[in-house]
């Protein structure tokens, strides 16, 4: 009686196993997505690294028509015009470069918080990274 427990007792660690590390959520590889400019001509990227069916990194960067976002970001041909609104922009470029690391911990877009300031960097980032996400399925 206990063999046949032990053995039923196993059988059930087994599957219990097999079912929680289940197979992998999505595709190893690269998967690479850039948004439509905006009516200023700024646009963004991502990319997405994945390894063992899991993101292993994630990288989100915004552009100007100049190119990457940066310490210019929020200022007329690199002057600060307004105070507050170079803090501001700057203060949302801030949180947009720490979109990738949180998509890395969470796994999942839509866990990844909306930040004060840069509702819309995280509106395109969730979008990019689902468009990714769903080519990393298939």
């Amino acid at each position: 009686m206990k063999k046949i427990l032990s053995i039923i007792l196993v059988v059930v660690m087994t599957f219990g196993l097999m079912v929680g590390c289940g197979g992998a959520k999505y595709k190893d590889g690269t998967y690479e997505k850039t948004s439509e400019p905006d009516e200023r001509g700024n646009y963004a990227t991502i990319k997405i690294v994945i390894k063992s069916g899991k993101i292993a990194e994630a990288e989100y960067v915004e552009y100007t028509p100049n190119g990457p976002k940066d310490e210019n970001y929020g200022t007329n041909n690199g002057k600060i015009e307004n105070q507050e609104n170079y803090d501001k922009a700057q203060k949302a470029l801030a949180a947009s470069k720490t979109f990738g690391e949180k998509l890395v911990k969470a796994q999942d877009p839509s866990k990844v918080d909306v930040v004060s300031g840069a509702t819309n960097s995280h509106k395109t980032f969730v979008q990019l990274a689902n468009e990714a996400l769903s080519e990393a399925k298939k």
